[in-house]
């Protein structure tokens, strides 16, 4: 997690009150940061990843002196009511643009300093390091509407951010820190993004530098404010999240419409609403807390709320906030709010004597039942990538949860079968010899609308034999022994999969329906694999066996 440092006199000014140690102690871990260390000047943090309105001074005094009771409900800004405009043209590898203009700010060292500290923390989080967003700030004096956001030649000129001299692009990328630093961005494409104004005059090269002609410094009184991004959804809560942070040093927010590729003003300044059931105080917290009360407690959190019937709230909140997905967030805004210390422990009663769930006690036997049949166990992370997942299988990609943030390009994503995985085993394997015969029981996720969160959870037995002269009979021969271990009839039918050779392939069948299929594996998977000796893989759903198997245990009793 990103670690935050604020200094104490500043905070205190923006929020308008003395702050003692022990204060800032109790309403840091309120806001989900870890205190990390606070001496006479300064006060250093740890934000999650999902706050990045906590990555500076501005923000988090806001919430500060909700918590404090100073200023409750929605955040206040003043907006301009006049709009300039702006025009998005930019490239496709980074097609949007948002931009808002905040004037008469009161800059010093420390607040510029701050708002240096909230940019960088943004790009390098929930920016992806500048891969899906960048923001610069600019000293509005000499910037002459409307702003473009374009594309350029490298040879366009600029006086990149540090530098006293003009370079062209190009030279910006080979000579200038963040050009080396982040030229892999843009070096490959033949047009750049830049940012120009309506003279012509160069702005920035996003998301490289900005140009030094329009440094912010503390004399700069009016701040325009760009984001350039891959996704247009990120680049719009981050575009007001400056804004918002920006407007806290005494400005004011104007508008700014936006034409080309984006028709829209920006940034937005009206709040996001989402419904929350004050049942889920009791149902997820424990608190048997009514309307009036939750009401008041997010407003303590910054947020409107206002009854919609006797259980539901109509919540109002800032459209900065990236981490509120789902009524549970404000279930934990509620918690916060309240107060995690004063929420009492309450030992809950056992409903029946602990035991191990069934189907663990059934998967565990489908283990011992599959090491009787000389193969195997192995074990691989839930995590994986789509294109181990269905490029490698040669299987069109389909959906599949994935991580938003990844740290490794290997593990992005969830498994939606474990066959993959046992060909990669295999592909590091080869050294071992042959035949190979080894399996896997795990759990799988794949995309279900259906379901509440949107997921759906399957335990899946999966196995492969490789080896000379393996056939699909070796594949049938091991799935009829498992299921006549459980006393489970099974028959099988012709099945494609672009996995498995055609006419090679089948479905598993039981009286509870498909419970998985089997085949030999294409030579081309195989191939993409590195391996070269016939494989015959089967994937089954566990869950379908185990009702198999039940359904025969009342059948006989």
């Amino acid at each position: 997690m990103p670690v935050i440092e604020v200094k104490i006199w500043d905070l205190e000014r923006l929020v308008g009150q003395k702050l003692e140690r022990s204060m800032l102690e109790q309403i840091l871990p309120s806001l989900k940061c870890e205190v990390e260390e606070i001496n006479d000047e300064t006060v250093s943090y740890e934000a999650t990843h999902d706050r990045p309105d906590l990555y500076s001074a501005e923000l988090l005094s806001l919430y500060i002196r909700g918590l404090l009771g100073i200023e409750t409900g929605l955040p206040r800004v003043k907006v301009v009511e006049k709009t300039e405009k702006a025009e998005i043209n930019g490239p496709d590898y980074r097609p949007y643009a948002l931009f808002a203009v905040v004037r008469n700010v009161n800059l010093d060292d420390e607040a510029i300093r701050q708002l240096m500290q909230l940019q960088e923390k943004v790009h390098l989080t929930f920016g992806r390091n500048r891969r899906k967003i960048s923001v610069g700030l600019y000293d509005l004096r000499g910037i002459e509407f409307p702003v473009k956001y374009t594309v350029a030649d490298p040879d366009l000129k600029m006086k990149p951010l540090g530098f006293g001299f003009e370079m062209s692009l190009k030279e910006v990328l080979k000579s200038h820190p963040k050009g080396i630093e982040y030229g892999h961005l843009v070096s490959q494409y033949d047009k750049y993004p830049i940012i120009l104004d309506a003279e012509g005059k160069v702005v920035s090269f996003p998301p490289i530098t900005n140009s030094e002609d329009f440094r912010v410094t503390e004399e700069t009184r009016d701040i325009l404010i760009d984001v350039t991004s891959t996704d247009l959804e990120s680049a719009r809560r981050t575009i007001t999240l400056f804004a918002y942070a920006v407007s806290m040093r005494g400005g004011e927010i104007q508008q700014l419409q936006l034409s080309g590729k984006i028709n829209e003003v920006s940034p937005r300044i009206e709040p996001d609403i989402m419904r929350y059931p004050v049942e889920l105080n009791r149902r997820l917290l424990g608190l048997d807390i009514g309307l009036e009360e939750t009401m008041r407690l997010l407003a303590k959190m910054r947020m409107d709320a206002s009854p919609i019937n006797s259980n539901e709230l109509e919540i109002r909140y800032p459209y900065f906030r990236t981490d509120i997905l789902h009524p549970v967030d404000i279930s934990e805004e509620v918690a916060m709010a309240y107060g995690y210390n004063n929420i009492e422990p309450e030992v809950m009663p056992p409903l029946h004597p602990g035991r191990e769930h069934p189907l663990e006690v059934f998967t565990r036997a489908v283990r011992e039942s599959m090491i009787g049949l000389g193969f195997i166990e192995v074990n691989n992370y839930m995590f994986t990538n789509p294109g181990l997942m269905y490029d490698k299988m040669n299987v069109p990609r389909q959906p599949i949860i994935e991580v938003e943030n990844p740290r490794h390009e290997a593990y992005t994503a969830l498994r939606t079968w474990i066959i993959p995985q046992l060909l990669n085993i295999l592909s590091s394997s080869k050294h071992a010899g042959y035949p190979q015969r080894i399996f896997e029981t795990g759990d799988v996720v794949l995309p279900d609308d259906k379901s509440e969160n949107r997921t759906r959870e399957e335990r899946h037995l999966a196995f492969a034999i490789a080896g000379k002269g393996t056939t699909l009979t070796n594949g049938l021969s091991a799935v009829k022994s498992l299921f006549n271990m459980f006393g489970v009839p099974v028959k099988f039918e012709k099945y494609k999969h672009p996995s498995f050779i055609e006419g090679r392939t089948a479905q598993i069948v039981t009286p509870e329906g498909p419970a998985g299929l089997i085949g030999e594996v294409h030579p081309q998977v195989i191939t993409n694999f590195n391996l070269n000796v016939p494989i015959v893989a089967a994937e089954l759903n566990i869950e379908v066996i185990h009702k198999c198997y039940l359904s025969q245990q009342k059948k006989e009793h």
